[in-house]
């Protein structure tokens, strides 16, 4: 991850900040609210880098969206992180600044390994790259709000689908404002790529996923997704090495079995034996876990995600008798 110089960041910050205020004062009346300004003597006794403090320095504690989205006070950030660590959701030197949802967003201790300044912490303790800084994070919310939200704060016409989730056509449109407004958002570039290549759009996902490593190389699910738009282009050899990143910068050890599962499905004969025994070698129950996936999906109508998991299965125990039986229940 790299950064503008102080200089640049203080002007393009300055900025940033300038721009939340006018969408806070354009917001209906009652979806936001904001606190008043940080006192000096606050800010300074955080200890949180200057370049983050802008935010509070303007708003100390801001609720956005009635509750869909958070910036903490200075007074909860500390309780909440402790609070957040004492869980084993956070890491040592996380600051907790916010919420989004059920998702906290920290500060991280080395915000250069782990590819943003704001990361989302999901309640497993799953954690990704989020923001390029504070002032983004709320920006970006804010933009992604004005797409859910009309002027009354009830959900826009045509956002969901007949599941009552998101469209994918709504989703590209969150990803695309929220890199509108902050570019270097590496969560939504990875949604965005991976919605492209839903859609077949393999190229174009290629291109946003690259995007996303050059600013966090560490990003295991990235590494995760762009094996699979290599592997759906025909390059196995590189979705290979790909899946394989993502196994090493996963630090869990079943999340690490599941990536090197993907990584033996698109290996050769030899290869994908020696990376079967070190699935099984982290997770024991694998094709016992991908049986039961495939028979659930089957039940539910979802008979090319079944099959995609009856080959992740297979890739690693060929001769697994259960999965050798649901196989013969895949249509065609």
């Amino acid at each position: 991850m790299s950064g503008p110089r102080k200089d640049d960041r203080g002007r393009r910050d300055e900025a940033v900040l300038d721009r939340i205020e006018d969408r806070l004062r354009d917001a209906s009346e009652g979806f936001h609210s904001a606190g008043e300004p940080a006192s000096a003597a606050a800010l300074a006794a955080i200890g949180i880098d200057d370049d983050e403090l802008g935010v509070w320095a303007r708003w100390d504690g801001l609720e956005l969206g009635a509750g869909d989205a958070r910036l903490l006070s200075l007074a909860e950030i500390s309780a909440a992180s402790a609070a957040a660590l004492a869980q084993g959701v956070v890491r040592e030197g996380d600051r907790v600044i916010g919420e989004r949802g059920r998702d906290l967003m920290v500060l991280p201790a080395d915000p250069w390994a782990e590819g943003a300044t704001v990361m989302r912490v999901e309640e497993a303790g799953d954690r990704s790259p989020d923001a390029s800084s504070v002032a983004h994070l709320v920006l970006g919310w804010l933009g992604e709000l004005a797409i859910l939200y009309d002027d009354q704060g009830e959900f826009h016409d045509e956002l969901f689908g007949e599941d009552g989730e998101l469209s994918p056509t709504a989703e590209r449109r969150l990803c695309r404002r929220r890199l509108d407004l902050d570019p270097d958002a590496p969560n939504a570039r990875l949604r965005l790529a991976e919605l492209l290549r839903e859609a077949g759009e393999l190229v174009a996902a290629k291109v946003e996923l690259l995007q996303v490593l050059k600013r966090a190389p560490e990003f295991a699910w990235a590494q995760f997704a762009l094996g699979r738009t290599l592997a759906a282009l025909g390059q196995a050899d590189r979705a290979l090495a790909a899946f394989r990143a993502a196994a090493e910068c996963q630090g869990e050890p079943g999340q690490r079995g599941w990536f090197l599962a993907w990584a033996a499905r698109a290996a050769d004969d030899g290869t994908r034996a020696e990376l079967a025994r070190e699935v099984l070698a982290l997770r024991p129950d694998f094709a016992a876990q991908q049986a039961e996936a495939v028979a659930t999906l089957l039940e539910r109508g979802r008979a090319e995600a079944a099959k995609e998991q009856l080959e992740l299965g297979l890739a690693v125990i060929p001769g697994h008798l259960e999965l050798l039986r649901l196989r013969a229940q895949l249509p065609g």
